[in-house]
């Protein structure tokens, strides 16, 4: 039987947070409840206006190449894409075509946990570009449009890849790390919900063995004519990159096993039907009729840049903390995803090695007390911490408590001062709180703090012995699991306060 592959390239749009629009001096904020409010002659493309570039726009472009390890070139030029649809109210698009700001880089991707093709990926980045955004229509009841020109003229960048990806969950994990990047940059926010980033795949499944692709380029062999790629448009959510890749890499293949064909095509993701639907013909470079626009003169994009000097970002931070922290691989990664809630994590790890170092020089060396209190930290951080964010739909800039106190926390978990239970409680607290609070203060305020002293504790063991005669008479006849609900008992009848070690030397000591 024949054998299929994909070929998926990537092209993703970022929007920029400068304070202004790429050609004119218009306020950057597209997203404002007012229509038409932030616009200009410029941006309605009146007669006689002239577009001046935005000079941050071009640095952070040039920042955006250099993060995905691009070749900035020396001379770079904004062209024409001309094209009609109501959101351009020129006509044409200022873009680039033949001298983008960044090229030929690449980017390499951990897939760890993702059941991928392949464990890691180096993916090419065909180019970096930057342009103008169009307008934005609101389709309304009766089937009337309305045009809002505040999105018209905010600086884009542009990211295309070469067709290096395998399978869905490839492409997902690209366009998330990406969304990562440009955040930890401070060049975007990524936001797929409000537009801010805006991913399309193209896609072609073709039968193994009848390419290779070269410098980026996808070449037939054998003199085989090779099926033509879908654009797919409307993946507003990392969900719907890896759906609708999916579900289009199944539509090519059962067309090809019926010796259906198909134009090449732009078809668009309906996430409420969960398929792909025709849009339009796709049309070539050609029929865009590029050329240099005249009113913009030739750049050096290091030149208008200046020195740029790149941050730490995500795949950096996440082998560090690996290192550093003695954290997982899934810890790390779940950590250095959001740019705040990493340097949250910094700052509490921070704060506990300043506590590791008042200890005694022999505790401190100890069993790899470094190691534990570290990842006992990442532990909570991630499943603990986040795990009540999640609830409460609140994010680590939200919460009040200090990365001190979280710290002094996790101490007192290692130090066995409070119990796992009691200090999720205090943790609830905590997040709850609108001010700073120390969590001793909490523990001994609601007299949580773990009790150690085998005197108090026997006295409930033996209350607990008492009352629970039969599962007693188990663990005596040799069912030994049954004493783990006995400790249970003590633990419920102290409130969660006991040492649950001491509690099963206790018991063990008085049911011999």
């Amino acid at each position: 039987m024949k054998q299929y592959v994909p070929i998926i390239g990537m092209e993703v749009h970022v929007e920029l947070k400068t304070d202004s629009k790429m050609f004119c001096s218009c306020p950057n904020n597209p997203n404002i409840d007012t229509p038409n409010k932030n616009i200009c002659e410029v941006c309605l493309a009146h007669p006689g206006t002239l577009p001046v570039p935005n000079k941050k726009a071009i640095a952070w472009t040039v920042m955006v190449g250099k993060a995905l390890n691009c070749h900035i070139l020396d001379f770079s030029k904004f062209d024409r894409k001309h094209y009609f649809y109501p959101d351009l109210p020129k006509g044409y698009q200022i873009s680039q075509y033949e001298e983008p700001i960044a090229e030929h880089g690449f980017i390499e991707l951990d897939f760890a946990g993702e059941n991928p093709v392949r464990d890691t990926a180096k993916i090419g980045i065909t180019r970096a570009h930057l342009e103008e955004d169009t307008a934005k229509l609101n389709h309304g009841e009766g089937g009337s449009t309305l045009v809002d020109f505040n999105r018209a003229g905010v600086p884009l960048v542009e990211i295309v890849t070469d067709p290096d990806f395998k399978s869905a969950i490839e492409a997902k994990t690209y366009c998330q790390e990406l969304r990562n990047i440009v955040r930890y940059l401070g060049v975007s926010d990524a936001d797929m919900e409000k537009g801010q980033m805006r991913c399309e795949a193209n896609i072609s499944v073709q039968e193994v063995g009848s390419f290779e692709i070269v410098d980026g380029v996808v070449k037939p062999l054998n003199g085989t004519k090779l099926n033509n790629k879908v654009e797919l448009k409307n993946l507003n959510s990392f969900k719907a990159v890896e759906r609708g890749i999916d579900f289009e890499i199944k539509r090519q293949t059962a067309m090809i096993e019926k010796g259906e064909g198909w134009v090449q095509q732009t078809r668009g993701w309906d996430d409420n039907k969960q398929e792909t639907v025709m849009q339009r013909t796709k049309e070539n470079a050609a029929d865009y009729r590029y050329f240099p626009d005249p009113d913009i003169p030739p750049f050096h994009p290091l030149q208008v840049a200046g020195n740029i000097s790149l941050p730490e970002l995500p795949a950096q931070k996440r082998l560090r903390f690996r290192e550093e922290y003695f954290l997982s691989y899934s810890d790390a990664k779940i950590l250095t995803d959001d740019k705040e809630l990493a340097n949250f994590t910094e700052m509490v790890m921070s704060e506990l090695r300043e506590w590791l170092d008042t200890m005694p020089e022999s505790e401190n060396k100890a069993e790899n007390v470094p190691q534990k209190i570290s990842r006992l930290a990442g532990a909570w951080l991630t499943s603990k911490l986040l795990g009540i964010l999640k609830e409460k739909n609140m994010s680590i800039t939200d919460v009040k408590f200090s990365a001190e106190n979280f710290a002094e926390l996790i101490a007192l978990i290692y130090n066995n001062k409070v119990n796992g239970t009691n200090a999720y409680k205090i943790l609830l607290i905590m997040v709850g709180l609108e001010v700073d609070k120390d969590p001793t203060h909490i523990l001994e305020e609601k007299g949580w703090g773990q009790v150690s002293d085998s005197g108090q504790i026997e006295s409930i063991v033996d209350d607990v012995i008492k009352n629970y005669p039969d599962q007693v008479a188990q663990v005596k006849a040799g069912k030994d699991t049954v004493i783990k609900f006995l400790i249970g008992m003590v633990m419920k009848a102290s409130e969660g306060s006991a040492d649950p070690k001491i509690v099963e030397e206790v018991l063990r000591k008085k049911l011999v």
